[in-house]
């Protein structure tokens, strides 16, 4: 089989040279100068070259053969003259592409315009001249050649070789697109359709086709014109220039392959039909200028082709850039303002990963990337033409839908989604998924009011309501985001001041009514108490929290040192939020706020999230470890809910656990909760540790937590919050 394709290619190629030999020498532009013919261009050189790119080393017998059946015939020479000839032509173009196959690998006979079009001009185009030239010149030193064709090898005048030089760097580098390109579309139609398609339908099919018609009509007046037999001094000395004018502002507009195929035929027909062009200026310096002219501008030509084509794919580069997430490689907002204006109607839908902040703490940005990668392609196969999803910062993705049944087909989504789990480093995770979705029009100020609102919509859902709709609560929505935003402004003004916090105290006593208090913190606006449950989570979204925390630990301090006591035991316990422990230095800040006013750190316990003691953020651990070393008791609050274990427990480095409410508001009617709590109990005892009820509100729950080992209670049964200067004029 490859024995049979070797030979197929060995007889095509020999078949177009026997075909091609004769008519590129038929049709190379001659001149006649003091008398004698001049090629301005042997074409021959310009076939082998082109058979060189397209079959490689099979294309050297063929060329042999070729050579010698058409000098033969043509030229009569006898057998040496004629060897020697051959040898002066084939023998440079061979050497010389292998030097450029060294150069450039395996596949230096592609992409001619592209990589390493520099290396193939300088061996091709020049050097192989150069050489051919070299040795036509010592043969005819030593070898008799037919008076017809002396002048070639040396028998003439040194302009003549000069002229005779810059004829064969001409064919090199002009005219061997003239066979390259239609002969690789000859012998493969896909070549040819692709060449179509990416060459000519681009610039003359869509918007660009009235300039590229413009400009090849132009191309096409002006070739008559310098072509015609007319000998007039205008059109040799004055429209000449305009060609290369034309050529450099096409080289802006089409593409190199096409602009290498239209310049080598435009200057084939200017040197062929060269009465015109070429009226008062037919003398030897006049011709090597022109040629000149005519290498210089293909050089330039050609190198300015490969730079307007490589910022055309940097700018489509960067256009795809500018549409990209750079992490997720996910279209992002700037590419769904374009789908959105190529396809107006629709559904943008907004998919929450409720836990997958959490889970990004812990196991770091780069696990959030591969969610949403693995979400994307699990969502892919689901999609429709035209649509698509879209990268948002954060734990949330948009989906844009088309058609109808959008929320039967959001529910199936999330629903699949919801039964699979994703790995990262040999360890599974459950994403937890909702979704809120809104049909939008191309109207882009009203796309961003949507995504806010979708966004907040989506925090809303719930185990029992997967999927919400946005435009059956628009009303709701709006006022709860605008709520929210005023809400915003808010806290930021009260962060600016310190009286607007207001600090709360409630009691946390063990069985005698010792025991001590938890500092809570209400905000005063314009005369009007905002709740925690109101401003915590917008502070905590916002990244407000150590700001927030520190102005209640500053409060909180200059209350004890202007009322000081018996500082040895505690008796106020504060909450610091996770996104406060995980800020470097933060404990040493606190630190030195108590030595600052003289407060001894004994007499406050810092309560933290269990979700933080747990934590394996080195951070956080940090700051946990230098307010324990430095006298601060540690509370683990909301303990069990989250990742509490047995495992954990018992390498846990603190003083108090404060059992979550979940597990105290129904002990007295679930028989699984006083296990739990007896279990916590039984540890935290080993360990040393007090343990602390939340939510007690019955004398029922007080009586069974004291018998399960709980040491202190807090709740509305022990005392509701009160203000601090109240609590402790109560003290007093």
């Amino acid at each position: 089989m490859i024995f049979n394709t070797s030979i197929r290619k060995y007889a095509t190629a020999l078949v177009l040279c026997l075909l091609l030999f004769p008519f590129s020498r038929y049709i190379s532009p001659l001149t006649t100068v003091g008398g004698h013919q001049i090629y301005l261009a042997y074409l021959p050189v310009s076939l082998m070259i082109a058979m060189v790119f397209i079959y490689g080393r099979v294309a050297i017998v063929p060329l042999i053969i070729s050579s010698v059946v058409t000098f033969s015939f043509f030229l009569n020479f006898p057998f040496i003259a004629l060897a020697a000839f051959i040898i002066c032509l084939i023998f440079p173009i061979i050497i010389c592409s292998m030097i450029v196959r060294y150069y450039l690998g395996p596949r230096w006979r592609y992409a001619l315009t592209d990589k390493g079009m520099g290396i193939r001009i300088l061996w091709l185009g020049f050097v192989a001249p150069v050489s051919i030239k070299l040795l036509m010149y010592f043969a005819g030193q030593y070898i008799s050649f037919p008076a017809n064709v002396a002048a070639y090898f040396g028998d003439n005048s040194h302009m003549f070789m000069v002229m005779d030089f810059q004829s064969l760097v001409a064919s090199s580098l002009i005219f061997n697109f003239l066979f390259y390109y239609p002969l690789r579309m000859i012998l493969n139609p896909h070549y040819a359709r692709a060449f179509w398609r990416r060459c000519v339908m681009r610039d003359f099919i869509g918007p660009r086709r009235f300039y590229s018609f413009t400009w090849l009509l132009s191309l096409v007046v002006l070739l008559t014109v310098l072509c015609s037999p007319s000998s007039m001094l205008t059109i040799s000395g004055y429209l000449v220039p305009v060609v290369f004018i034309l050529f450099t502002l096409g080289i802006r507009h089409f593409g190199p392959r096409l602009m290498g195929l239209l310049w080598g035929l435009s200057a084939w027909f200017l040197l062929t039909f060269n009465r015109g062009f070429l009226y008062g200026v037919n003398t030897e310096f006049a011709l090597s200028f022109i040629l000149s002219v005519f290498i210089s501008f293909s050089v330039c030509m050609l190198y300015m082709t490969m730079i307007f084509k490589k910022n055309e794919w940097m700018k489509r580069i960067y256009h795809s850039q500018a549409l990209t997430d750079p992490l997720t490689q996910l279209p992002n907002l700037r590419a769904l303002e374009q789908h959105v204006q190529c396809y107006p109607e629709g559904t943008l839908c907004c998919l929450r990963m409720s836990n997958l902040e959490f889970l990004s703490r812990h196991y770091g940005m780069m696990m959030r990337i591969h969610c949403k990668r693995i979400i994307t392609s699990q969502i892919a196969p689901l999609m429709q033409q035209g649509e698509q999803v879209f990268q948002l910062p954060g734990s949330e993705l948009l989906i844009f839908l088309r058609g109808q049944h959008t929320n039967a087909r959001l529910e199936h989504i999330v629903d699949l989604l919801n039964c699979k789990k994703i790995k990262w480093h040999n360890t599974m995770l459950e994403i937890e998924y909702g979704a809120a979705y809104s049909v939008i029009d191309n109207n882009l100020v009203e796309l961003h009011h949507t995504l806010g609102k979708l966004s907040y919509l989506s925090e809303q859902t719930s185990i029992a309501t997967r999927v919400l709709s946005l435009n059956t609560q628009i009303d709701y929505v709006s006022d709860k985001t605008t709520e929210r935003v005023l809400l915003l402004q808010k806290i930021k003004r009260v962060l600016n001041e310190e009286d607007p916090v207001v600090l709360y105290a409630q009691p946390i006593v063990d069985a005698t009514g010792k025991g001590y208090y938890e500092i809570l913190s209400r905000i005063v606006f314009e005369n009007q108490i905002i709740a925690p449950d109101k401003f915590i989570p917008i502070i905590a979204e916002f990244n407000l929290s150590t700001r927030f925390d520190m102005l209640v630990v500053k409060k909180l301090v200059n209350f004890l040192y202007l009322h000081p006591n018996d500082m040895q035991q505690p008796h106020f316990s504060v909450n610091l939020m996770p996104l406060t422990l995980m800020q470097k230095d933060i404990a040493q800040k606190i630190v030195s706020l108590f030595t600052q006013y003289q407060v001894p750190t004994s007499s406050v316990i810092i309560e933290v999230t269990e979700e933080q003691a747990f934590s394996d953020s080195e951070t956080s651990m940090q700051n946990i470890t230098l307010l324990r070393d430095n006298g601060f008791k540690i509370a683990i609050d909301d303990f069990g809910t989250g990742y509490a274990n047995y495992e954990r427990l018992k390498r846990l480095q603190a003083d108090i656990i404060k059992i979550d409410g979940c597990f105290i508001k129904d002990i007295t009617s679930d028989s699984l909760d006083p296990l739990i709590v007896k279990s916590i109990c039984d540890m935290a005892r080993a360990k040393q540790l007090n343990v602390v009820a939340e939510y007690v509100e019955t004398e029922e729950q007080r009586a069974l937590l004291h018998e399960l080992g709980v040491q202190f209670l807090q709740g509305y049964l022990i005392g509701k919050p009160e203000p601090l200067t109240a609590v402790h004029a109560l003290r007093s």
